[in-house]
């Protein structure tokens, strides 16, 4: 990221009844998103190092769109381009083990360079992620304050000492040694987590669409103007120069750091 000088991420969230003419006419579903997807990673390679498939929208056509999803990662990684594989997964003992192993192993079918969990069931549904993470040198976002309007029902209840869900989440993650996702769309709350974890790498969605500006990711990231990822899906990939769009976005937060 320091070598572009660009802390944005490009979500690769297609959906085909969006596309243009030219991908959603000529291919089935699977493979219209696949080839979409090429056409903006070549876009948007020199000014973003992340992009971020949520996978999705790659589920819902069945076998071919994961197959898709797959050669997506695949197709990133060899333009130079890290890949966060959205998935909030996290369930128990061996389910989250053969997840893991699915999405973070070189043995693995997807290949990514870090994925999107879910921690809320503890240390122990979370563990084999962080064991095949630390195995292969690998990335572990959990999610801590997530950039949906309703998170505040559960994430920002105060328990017992006080504090709010999301905080108590964030001294986890600190425990744990791995990454966070904060919702830009909540810089207050971002900046708490911040505080609470200065060594992690805060993944800051909503900007753009879900109405996160530029001065709203500042507090994700650290004092250095190191820290922080910030993605926009579809601001940039429904563009009309997607390029243009994600450079827009790069010096907008450039700008204020």
């Amino acid at each position: 990221m320091r070598d572009k000088g660009s802390a944005v991420c490009v979500g690769l969230d297609p959906r085909f009844d969006q596309l243009p003419p030219r991908f959603s006419h000529s291919l089935p579903p699977a493979w219209a998103l696949l080839e979409f997807n090429k056409h903006v990673i070549d876009a948007v390679a020199d000014v973003c190092a992340v992009v971020k498939p949520q996978s999705a929208f790659y589920e819902l056509y069945g076998a071919d769109g994961i197959a898709a999803l797959i050669e997506t990662v695949r197709y990133a990684r060899a333009t130079g381009l890290l890949v966060i594989l959205d998935v909030k997964r996290g369930d128990m003992g061996a389910t989250s083990e053969a997840y893991a192993e699915a999405y973070l192993s070189p043995q693995g079918p997807f290949g990514a360079d870090a994925i999107t969990v879910n921690g809320y069931q503890g240390s122990d549904c979370l563990q084999p992620f962080l064991d095949q993470a630390a195995k292969h040198s690998k990335g572990v976002f959990v999610l801590v304050k997530t950039s949906n309007p309703s998170s505040a029902e559960l994430q920002d209840l105060r328990i017992e000492g006080g504090e709010p869900v999301f905080e108590a989440m964030a001294r986890l993650v600190d425990r744990w040694d791995c990454e966070a996702v904060v919702g830009a769309t909540f810089p207050r709350e971002a900046a708490r987590v911040r505080e609470l974890l200065p060594r992690a790498t805060i993944l800051a969605p909503g900007y753009g669409a879900q109405g996160a500006g530029a001065a709203d990711v500042l507090p994700s990231f650290r004092s250095d103007g190191t820290g922080a990822i910030v993605n926009s899906s579809r601001g940039i990939i429904f563009a009309a120069d997607p390029r243009q769009a994600a450079a827009d976005m790069r010096d907008a937060i450039n700008a204020v750091l």
